[in-house]
């Protein structure tokens, strides 16, 4: 029984040792965590965004560059496409006021868990992604790994609970040349290793158009059509025959790339590949600005794409004529909208030059409309009907009016010469003349004839008698 006992004692005096021990070790942790965190409050407390001039995000099998060239932020993947320099801001902006939830020290073979390894590694798991911030020399100043994220169950996230995984959102970074991983509570999830992610999706915008002509391959599938006045709801069809009409369900012209977007961009060496077999249109519009389009469908890896390139020219008038009866404080007021609108259309010019050249790549939907062919964009219009001809009744000729026999006009007998004495012995009969229609064929609707009027008989005048002798 004292065996037992005793047995029992050193049990107890083996587990109080061993969580002495973690107690002791995890105060450690919490103490360089807690350092860590009062001497490093924010993730990069030098950080000096000015000096920044180079952002390079690489993962395994791709790499994003973002530049400064010249005055402008670039993409170097694109061909030195314009960059998002608003994203590119608010990302720069981030890191240098991020602040540190939590820092740990966690051993380099656990990092693949939370997926902190640099990428390069063949033999690594758990790869994150490497973000190196660069100065006007090239020298790197920032390098960090963006690991996974902090979360608190379910699969991957068991895994980093055991690390201390704390809200949902947060995520965990590693620094070049530490020991020490922290979690901060910005995902970070604009720094995307996709060049197309960065270009600057600023396009043209066609208002107001006038007339737009499409020159197809081939001459019979081209077409133009356009609209006399802004006011106009419909676009005419040049050249339409009396019976075509413009199909407004198969093409609608008022909103051909008005608020146009793109997917990605290519460098404009490949224009002339792109569009050795493409069609062209010329839009313009009433505010004085011209398109010149091309267009072209592409199979890439399998799948159709859509292409086109655009060139920006604008006739901005730049002075206003007043008219001959104008108010001085009318005057006034209309020269200073005048300006406003200039400067309006030349701000809209100067943006959308930007885009000459360029190859984008759109969805189907946003130039389709160029791509139909003449004649399916027509609508023919039906010819009208005449009136239904009359019903045919079998025995009865066409033309005239079962029961009723047609009336032949009276002729009038030659006249001879007779003496006086004859005339005035005859009696005398007065007949009406007869209104006949000069035709017996019924109309839209048969009506009854009237009937035929009576001759009217009136008694022969007799001379008076002879008075006797007296």
């Amino acid at each position: 029984m004292k065996k037992i006992v005793i047995l029992l004692v050193l049990l107890a005096a083996i587990i109080a040792a061993a969580y002495y021990q973690s107690n002791q070790r995890n105060s450690r942790l919490n103490r360089a965590s807690s350092g860590a965190s009062k001497t490093r409050e924010l993730l990069f407390p030098d950080f000096d965004i000015n000096g920044i001039k180079k952002v390079r995000i690489k993962e395994d099998k791709q790499e994003t560059t973002v530049t400064v060239q010249g005055d402008q932020w670039v993409v170097g993947e694109r061909g030195g496409y314009p960059a998002n320099k608003e994203k590119l801001q608010t990302v720069l902006m981030g890191l240098k006021y991020e602040k540190i939830k939590a820092g740990r020290r966690i051993g380099k073979d656990s990092w693949g868990k939370i997926g902190v390894n640099s990428p390069g590694d063949a033999t690594a798991f758990g790869v994150g992604t490497l973000v190196e911030l660069l100065d006007e020399a090239g020298t790197v100043k920032h390098s960090f790994v963006l690991g996974g994220k902090v979360t608190s169950s379910g699969g991957q996230d068991n895994q980093m609970s055991m690390f201390g995984g704390g809200p949902q959102g947060n995520r965990f970074i590693r620094l070049k040349n530490e020991d020490t991983i922290y979690e901060v509570a910005n995902s970070f999830s604009d720094l995307e290793n996709k060049p197309e992610a960065w270009v600057l999706k600023d396009f043209i915008a066609v208002s107001k158009l006038k007339n737009i002509e499409v020159t197809a391959p081939k001459a019979e599938d081209s077409w133009k059509a356009s609209k006399k006045a802004e006011t106009d709801t419909d676009f005419v069809l040049e050249g339409a025959k009396p019976d075509e009409k413009l199909d407004d369900g198969k093409v609608t012209l008022s909103s051909f790339l008005s608020s146009p977007s793109f997917d990605d961009v290519l460098a404009k060496q490949k224009a002339a590949e792109t569009f050795k077999e493409s069609v062209k249109a010329v839009l313009t519009t009433f505010e004085g600005f011209t398109y010149n389009v091309q267009a072209a469908k592409k199979t890439v890896d399998g799948s159709d794409k859509w292409y086109m390139t655009v060139i920006t020219t604008a006739n901005i008038p730049q002075k206003r004529e007043a008219a001959k009866d104008e108010k001085p404080e009318d005057k006034k007021k209309k020269d200073e909208d005048f300006e406003a609108q200039k400067k309006t259309l030349e701000e809209k010019l100067a943006k959308e030059k930007s885009c000459d050249g360029w190859v984008y790549q759109v969805s189907e939907y946003t130039i389709n409309t160029i791509f139909k062919k003449r004649g399916e964009i027509i609508k023919k219009e039906e010819p009208k009907k005449d009136s239904a001809p009359a019903p045919t009744i079998p025995g009865v000729t066409p033309g005239t009016i079962p029961g009723l026999k047609p009336v032949t006009p009276p002729v009038e007998p030659a006249k001879t010469s007779t003496d006086a004495a004859s005339k005035a012995a005859a009696t005398t009969v007065t007949t009406p003349p007869i209104s006949v229609s000069p035709s017996n064929e019924i109309k839209d609707k048969p009506a009854t004839p009237p009937a035929a009027p009576k001759p009217e008989l009136k008694p022969a005048e007799v001379p008076p008698a002879a008075e006797p002798k007296k």
